[in-house]
């Protein structure tokens, strides 16, 4: 089964679980939507959905080892939100999606909150504090944001994976940061080639070799020599 409700265009989290504070949002939030009505919201803090966890519950949650989120190279883990969903692809296949990270911490901050993404058994930084191209944002109750942006990955071996998203907090619990994520579709190379909405960014493909954490941990770092798979990324 491919990716279900990957535009989240049911209004709600439904063929996703999740925990800590995540929502659904539309454009009323203020960053507007990269397609259709809805997106998810995933945030360090707390709203009438629920409020963030302990990293080792978040970990437990993502079925990471203890201490990836530390690895990943932005310090202390405290808290955060995530959400997850088992899917199966075909080699060849590419994931993509949208996403925007939106933060009131300092940009550049020693408070280095950071968004990943993972599939198994691989995990990615997609932003951090200290990433560049922030800009004021007009997001209810945050103040920065990177704007989005698309990452498609390719699938290099056929099987079941699991997809998951997370935002969280680092050196402190006060100061919040969120993950938009939005429009993920596992795609054909037939159906890349007549989709003009697909950007196809990173080159790597999952499952490419054997398992590592050496050090390749944000998406910033992706070339076609050191992309998800090839063996030099942060594994669960």
């Amino acid at each position: 089964m491919t990716v279900v409700n990957g535009n989240f265009e049911v209004g709600t989290f439904s063929n996703w679980r999740t925990i800590g504070d995540t929502r659904i949002e539309t454009a009323a939030l203020g960053t507007g939507t990269s397609e259709g009505t809805f997106q998810a919201l995933l945030t360090t803090g707390a709203s009438a959905s629920g409020g963030s966890v302990e990293q080792s519950d978040l970990e437990e949650f993502l079925n990471f080892s203890s201490g990836l989120l530390d690895n990943l190279g932005n310090g202390d883990a405290t808290e955060g939100s995530a959400i997850k969903q088992t899917f199966t692809a075909n080699a060849g296949d590419v994931l993509t999606f949208d996403w925007n990270f939106l933060t009131n911490e300092a940009t550049p901050s020693s408070f280095n909150d950071f968004a990943f993404f993972g599939v198994s058994p691989f995990a990615l930084e997609l932003a951090d504090t200290n990433s560049s191209g922030f800009f004021g944002t007009s997001a209810v109750n945050f103040s920065q944001e990177t704007g989005f942006q698309t990452i498609s990955v390719g699938i290099a071996q056929t099987g079941t994976y699991t997809l998951n998203f997370g935002v969280v907090d680092v050196g402190d619990a006060s100061v919040d940061s969120a993950l938009i994520v939005d429009n993920i579709q596992v795609l054909s190379l037939g159906s890349i080639a007549s989709n003009n909405d697909v950007l196809f960014g990173a080159t790597g493909f999952v499952g490419e070799s054997p398992l590592s954490s050496s050090a390749i941990t944000n998406v910033e770092q992706l070339t076609s020599s050191n992309a998800i798979g090839t063996g030099r990324d942060t594994t669960f």
